[in-house]
C-alpha cells in the first residue's frame, strides 16, 4: 500500500494502543519518512525508513487511518469567532516562515537554529514556538491546526474585565492606597485603540509611544482649559486617574504584533525591503546558467576627462552590467553616457551576445575564450521598473523568446546580485581611480577631486574589464549555497567553474547572432513605402531585394515597420520571419545630405530647411509681384501694337487660313536670323566678301508677302 503525507498510522498490541503517527514528509529516492506522534505532547519529528514502514503496512503492523482525528479542527471560516482567528493568525504568523523549510526544520540541530533566530527576532519564547509548530504538524500541517485547543474554557467571547488593577502597584501606594492607579476596561482599550491607530501606526510618522501618550491625555482626559500667554491648554485629571504609559506600552506590546506594527509605521514596501525574513537565497531563484539574468544601471562614482581633449571634464559615466544568478558571471557590460535609457539597456543586452574575446581586444585586452566564455541569451531577463517595462522591449520578447521581469518599486534588493557588483565596482577600483568621488566631507581648501580627473572612458572601460575578469576568474563566494551535486564535484565557489559545470549539465542558455540581437533591441516605427522608397522623417530608403518584390512600384502608398538606430541614420531595416531575419536598406541619393546624421541631427537640419524656406518665402511675394507687372507690361505693348498694326477688314476665317503655311515662313525667317556665324567681327577682312550698299537695303528690307492680301484684292476686283 502506498503511504502519502498526512496519512494518520496506527500501532497496536494485543488489543492496545502503543503509538498514532502522522507522515510528514517523504523521499522515495532516499528511502525516508519523517512521522510524528499526534498522541504524545512532547513529540518531535522522527526519521524513518520508508521501506520498512510500507512492509509493516503490508503486514498489518500498522493500520492506516481512514478518518483523521484532528478533522474537528477543520472549521469553516464563518464558523470561527474573532478571537479564534486572531489566536490562529498570531500563531501562523510566528511560526510560517520556517515550516515551509523542508526537510530542514525536521533536523533537530537546524530546528534549533531557526527557533534560536526566530525566538531572538519576534521576543517570543522557545516553548511558544514548540508548542505551535506542535499544533501544526499533529494536525496535519494545516493553518487550522492553530486554532485553541480549549474552546469551552472561560467566558466565551466576554472581555476580561478585572476588579482591581492588575501589574505592578506604583511607588505612590505607599503614600496612599488611593492612588494605584485605574482599571483598564473595554472603554479605556478603545481608547488605546484609536490613539494607537491614528497617532502611533501612522505611515511614515514615527512617533513615540510618549507622544501618542501625551496626544491621549491632551485629547480625552482634559476636563477643563485655561490661559497661559493667550494660548488655551488643557487640564488633565490627577496622574493616579488617568491610565499610565505603562499600561499603553503594554497594550500596545500585546495586541499589536512586531510585524503589524512595523508594517503600519514604515509601510508595506519599506517593511519587505529592510526588515523581511531573509531565510531564503537569491541564488536559488535560478537552478542553472541562463536562467536568469539580472541587468542594472548606476553612475559611476569617478569623473573623466574627454579623449581628444585633456583639459574638458566630461562628467561621470554610466555603466551597466549583466549579471548571471546562479553563477553570479558578469555576462554583459556597458559603459558610455546613454541613459539610464532604453539605449543604455540597448548596448548591454547587445554585449551579451557579443564574443568577449573580440570585445576585450578593442580596448587592448587580450583574453581567450575561456576566460570570459559568455555570448548566449537567456531564458529571463530581470531588470528594474522603466527600461523593460517600455514598448520597446516587447520586439525583444517576442521575437527571441525572453521573458522579461520587472522588479516592483522601490525594491532594488530584490536584484542584490548585480547591486553588490555596484557596489565591489566603486570600491574595488576607487584607489587607483583619479577623479574618483570621495562621500566623506571634504576640508576647507582640500582638493578637488573633480578636478583630479585622468581617466578617458576607454581607460576606464579598460579597468572594468580588468574587475570583471579577475571576479569571473578567481573570486570565491564564501556565502555561496553550494547544493549536494556542486559539493559531490568539488566545484569551488568561483563563477567560471560554476558557469563551465552548468554548462555541461542543465542549462538554459541559447545563442543568437548579434545582428538579430541588435535588430530587436533597435527602436520600431511606421514608414510610408511609394514609387519613391521607403520614407521615414523625410529621408528616403531603398534596396534592391525590395525592388524585386515590388514594393515601390507607382500606385497607392502603404505603411510598413521599419526598425532603425537613431545614433546613425544611413540605414532602416525590414524584419522579417518574426525579427529573425531582415533586410537591409541605404540611404538614397536624394536624400545624401541626411548622411551620418543621427536622427536628432535630421530633424534639426530638416528644420533649418523649413526655417530658411519660410524666410525665403517672405520676400518671394515682392519677386512674384515684379514678374506679374512685367509680365503685364508685356502682354499690354503687345496689345497696343497689334490694335495699331492690325488689317480689321479681313474675317475670323482669313485670319486662320494656311497656318501651316505662315509657321513654316516664319521658321525660315528665324533660322536665317538666329543661324550661327563663328568669328564673327573678323569676317569680312578674313574672306574679302563685301557686299554692295543697295544690296544691303535689299536684304534687310525684303519682306515676303502674304497670300491672304494676294486672295483679299483678287475677290474684290472681281
Amino acid at each position: 500500500m502506498n503511504i502519502l503525507v498526512n496519512n494518520v498510522m496506527k500501532r497496536e498490541e494485543n488489543g492496545k494502543l502503543l503509538d498514532c503517527e502522522r507522515v510528514l514528509w517523504i523521499n522515495k529516492e532516499k528511502d525516508a519518512v519523517i512521522t510524528i506522534s499526534i498522541i504524545n505532547d512532547s513529540a518531535l519529528p522522527q526519521f524513518k525508513s520508508l521501506s520498512n514502514m510500507e512492509n509493516e503496512l503490508d503486514s498489518g503492523q500498522v493500520i492506516k487511518l481512514q478518518y483523521d482525528p484532528y478533522a474537528k479542527f477543520m472549521v469553516p471560516e464563518d464558523k470561527l469567532s474573532k478571537n479564534e482567528i486572531k489566536i490562529r493568525d498570531h500563531a501562523w504568523a510566528c511560526i510560517k516562515e520556517i515550516v515551509e523549510i523542508e526537510p530542514n526544520i525536521y533536523d533537530s540541530k537546524e530546528r534549533y537554529r531557526m527557533i534560536k533566530e526566530l525566538c531572538d527576532r519576534t521576543g517570543k519564547g522557545k516553548k511558544f514556538i514548540y508548542k505551535y509548530l506542535r499544533y501544526y504538524w499533529m494536525g496535519g500541517k494545516k493553518e487550522n491546526a492553530l486554532l485553541p485547543r480549549f474552546r469551552k474554557c472561560g467566558g466565551l467571547g466576554k472581555p476580561k474585565n478585572p476588579k482591581q488593577k492588575m501589574g505592578r502597584s506604583r511607588l505612590t501606594v505607599t503614600v496612599d492606597p488611593g492612588l494605584s492607579g485605574v482599571l483598564v476596561d473595554e472603554e479605556t482599550r478603545r481608547i488605546f485603540d484609536d490613539f494607537i491607530r491614528n497617532v502611533y501606526l501612522k505611515v511614515n510618522r514615527r512617533d513615540s509611544v510618549k507622544f501618542t501618550y501625551v496626544e491621549m491625555l491632551k485629547k480625552r482626559f482634559g476636563v477643563e482649559t485655561k490661559m497661559v500667554r493667550g494660548i488655551e491648554i488643557p487640564i488633565i485629571l490627577p496622574d493616579h486617574k488617568v491610565p499610565s504609559i505603562a499600561q499603553l506600552r503594554y497594550h500596545i506590546r500585546t495586541r499589536y504584533t512586531r510585524r503589524k506594527r512595523m508594517v503600519a509605521r514604515e509601510g508595506k514596501v519599506a517593511f519587505d525591503r529592510d526588515f523581511r525574513p531573509l531565510l531564503g537565497s537569491e541564488t536559488r531563484r535560478a537552478t542553472g546558467p541562463g536562467q536568469i539574468f539580472e541587468i542594472d544601471a548606476t553612475v559611476a562614482d569617478v569623473y573623466l576627462i574627454s579623449t581628444d581633449n585633456v583639459d574638458q571634464i566630461i562628467g561621470r559615466p554610466v555603466v551597466y552590467i549583466v549579471v548571471d544568478v546562479w553563477t553570479h558571471m558578469v555576462v554583459g557590460l556597458y559603459i558610455g553616457f546613454e541613459g539610464p535609457s532604453w539605449l543604455g539597456v540597448t548596448m548591454a543586452v547587445e554585449n551579451t551576445v557579443v564574443n568577449k574575446v573580440e570585445f576585450c581586444a578593442e580596448y587592448g585586452v587580450e583574453i581567450t575564450d575561456d576566460e570570459w566564455p559568455c555570448h548566449h541569451m537567456p531564458q529571463h531577463f530581470y531588470a528594474d521598473r522603466g527600461e523593460m517595462e517600455s514598448k520597446k522591449a516587447d520586439s525583444l520578447a517576442k521575437a527571441l523568446g525572453i521573458k522579461l521581469k520587472n522588479a516592483p518599486p522601490y525594491r532594488a534588493d530584490l536584484k542584490g546580485i548585480v547591486e553588490q557588483q555596484f557596489r565591489t565596482l566603486n570600491l574595488t577600483l576607487q584607489p587607483w581611480m583619479p577623479g574618483a568621488v570621495k562621500k566623506e566631507y571634504r576640508k576647507r581648501g582640500g582638493p578637488d577631486y573633480v578636478l583630479d580627473a585622468k581617466l578617458t572612458i576607454n581607460d576606464f572601460t579598460k579597468m572594468v574589464i580588468e574587475m570583471i575578469l579577475h571576479r569571473n576568474n578567481y573570486h570565491y563566494m564564501e556565502h555561496y549555497p553550494l547544493d549536494k551535486a556542486l559539493s559531490k564535484d568539488n566545484i569551488k565557489p568561483i563563477p567560471r567553474e560554476l558557469w563551465n559545470w552548468g554548462m555541461q549539465r542543465d542549462h538554459f542558455l541559447h545563442e543568437v547572432h548579434p545582428d538579430i540581437v541588435r535588430l530587436n533591441v533597435l527602436e520600431e516605427a511606421k514608414a510610408t513605402v511609394s514609387s519613391e522608397g521607403i520614407q521615414f522623417e523625410g529621408m528616403y530608403y531603398g534596396c534592391d531585394e525590395l525592388v524585386e518584390l515590388g514594393w515601390f512600384v507607382q500606385g497607392k502608398s502603404t505603411k510598413a515597420v521599419i526598425a532603425f538606430d537613431r545614433r546613425n541614420m544611413n540605414h532602416i531595416y525590414i524584419k522579417r520571419r518574426d525579427g529573425k531575419e531582415f533586410m537591409k536598406c541605404y540611404l538614397l541619393d536624394k536624400s545624401s545630405r541626411f548622411q551620418d546624421l543621427t536622427l536628432e541631427e535630421v530633424g534639426m537640419k530638416r528644420f533649418e530647411e523649413k526655417l530658411q524656406k519660410s524666410l525665403y518665402q517672405s520676400t518671394r511675394n515682392q519677386q512674384d509681384v515684379d514678374l506679374s507687372t512685367r509680365l503685364e507690361k508685356i502682354k499690354k505693348d503687345a496689345e497696343v501694337r497689334v490694335n495699331a498694326e492690325r488689317d480689321h477688314s479681313l474675317t475670323k476665317t482669313e485670319r486662320k487660313a494656311d497656318i501651316r503655311t505662315n509657321r513654316k515662313e516664319e521658321r525660315d525667317k528665324l533660322r536665317k536670323l538666329q543661324s550661327f556665324e563663328l568669328n564673327k567681327a573678323n569676317s569680312s577682312s578674313d574672306y574679302g566678301v563685301v557686299m554692295a550698299e543697295d544690296d544691303v537695303e535689299n536684304e534687310t528690307s525684303f519682306t515676303p508677302r502674304s497670300k491672304l492680301g494676294l486672295l483679299s484684292r483678287i475677290r474684290k476686283e472681281g
